[in-house]
């Protein structure tokens, strides 16, 4: 009969000896034990410390005026922003910063019109300027020679 079948018969209670874990497990719990109580009677000491020193009481101050000066400073951002809201201001920068928005869009479309414009009259524009320019030193050079 193999070995898992008959363990599935025996209905027996196993018994299993735990003793030298057992006593391992003891010996922790009673280091963990120890542990605690040195590090309570640490914690004791460094909180007799801080209490007579002042330190916890003064913590406590700061911490009291910070949270008091972060309130009121809080505050009146939100008065501040209820005022201005109330006045329009906010409403009416946001217009004013899509008003400007929208015209420097216009005028970047009007200069890369104008520069599309002048490089593609560029060269009937060099030819009118240099036909300018020789009729004038023509005329210039007749009024110097009748002259």
């Amino acid at each position: 009969m193999s070995t898992s079948s008959s363990l599935s018969n025996d209905n027996s209670v196993r018994i299993h000896d735990y003793s030298g874990t057992s006593d391992q497990a003891a010996e922790s719990i009673k280091n963990v034990a120890k542990d605690i109580r040195e590090s309570s009677s640490t914690l004791r000491g460094l909180i007799l410390t801080l209490l007579r020193s002042g330190t916890i009481g003064e913590l406590a101050r700061a911490i009291h005026e910070t949270t008091t000066a972060i309130r009121d400073t809080a505050n009146e951002i939100n008065d501040t922003v209820k005022d201005l809201k109330e006045r329009g201001i906010i409403k009416d920068t946001a217009n004013a910063v899509k008003e400007t928005t929208n015209r420097a869009r216009e005028i970047i479309q009007v200069a890369k019109d104008a520069t599309r414009e002048a490089v593609e009259t560029a060269p009937a524009t060099t030819k009118t300027l240099k036909e300018v320019s020789e009729k004038v030193k023509s005329r210039v050079t007749e009024i110097s020679s009748s002259s």
